[in-house]
């Protein structure tokens, strides 16, 4: 599915949409399509708010939301005070460096039970380019995590993996829409109605796209780039005929796409 951030009122609307607004319309359709549908959401810290968690509470859902210090400034005051007394800290060494698991579990926000899990690390990482290629850089990264799901030592790792994955949207997602034979950024209408749905037919050419690309064996014998698969399965589009059985009719029809 998806929403777009837009003024629905016209172009006198009094406040403007934003991402928040349009999520809570996407949540609403999403449950009225899958009422049964378990759903764990994962998104970035703008979405840290009662609102979101009323929403996810009574839809039955959860969340995994990458967390930042300003987002509810009571929850890291009292994640910081609490991580000290609990020594959930547990430390790995890497190949190259040095990793660590913590959380706090329980910390109350307006009566929403809320965990906090963090992961940090440190390596040591050999610079392949540049000036200074050849040459060792210290490297440090931490994330921090809220999230309504029960977290203990042997779920902490998992879980903090499961956040990080957000970031499979972008890099796998957008990124590919916009550098990888889509074109995401180029505008090519300046009609509102006419980017729309020119987006949907980007989603559907990606979401085939993947799908191709998830059959691993067609691609094996190929020494093709991303961008070269994309444009041999347009060409193979625009030649072959794709056949569909329509159910309510017991009929074939044929699709030709040019």
């Amino acid at each position: 599915m998806t929403e777009f951030v837009e003024n629905t009122g016209g172009e006198e609307a009094e406040k403007q949409d934003c991402e928040l607004k349009a999520c809570y319309r996407l949540m609403e359709r999403l449950k009225k399509e899958f009422p049964k549908l378990p759903v764990c959401l994962c998104a970035d810290s703008l979405y840290a708010c009662e609102n979101f968690f009323i929403k996810c509470r009574d839809s039955g859902w959860r969340y995994i939301l990458r967390y930042k210090e300003g987002s509810i400034p009571t929850v890291s005051d009292e994640y910081g005070r609490l991580k000290k007394t609990e020594k959930n800290c547990r430390k790995q060494e890497l190949i190259n460096g040095t990793c660590w698991h913590d959380f706090v579990t329980d910390i109350d926000y307006n009566g929403h039970k809320v965990n906090i899990a963090e992961y940090r690390e440190e390596r040591d990482v050999l610079i392949k380019k540049g000036s200074r290629k050849g040459e060792t850089e210290n490297i440090k990264a931490g994330f921090l995590f809220l999230t309504d799901l029960p977290v203990n030592q042997k779920n902490v790792a998992a879980l903090v993996e499961a956040g990080r994955r957000r970031w499979k949207i972008e890099n796998e997602g957008f990124n590919a829409q916009k550098k990888h034979g889509y074109y995401l950024e180029h505008l090519f209408s300046r009609n509102y109605q006419a980017l729309k749905n020119h987006y949907y037919l980007i989603q559907i050419g990606h979401m085939i796209s993947q799908i191709m690309e998830a059959w691993e064996k067609l691609w094996k014998s190929t020494a093709l780039s991303l961008s070269e698969k994309h444009s041999r399965i347009f060409e193979s589009f625009q030649n072959i005929k794709l056949s569909e059985h329509r159910h309510e009719t017991g009929k074939r029809f044929q699709i030709r796409f040019r």
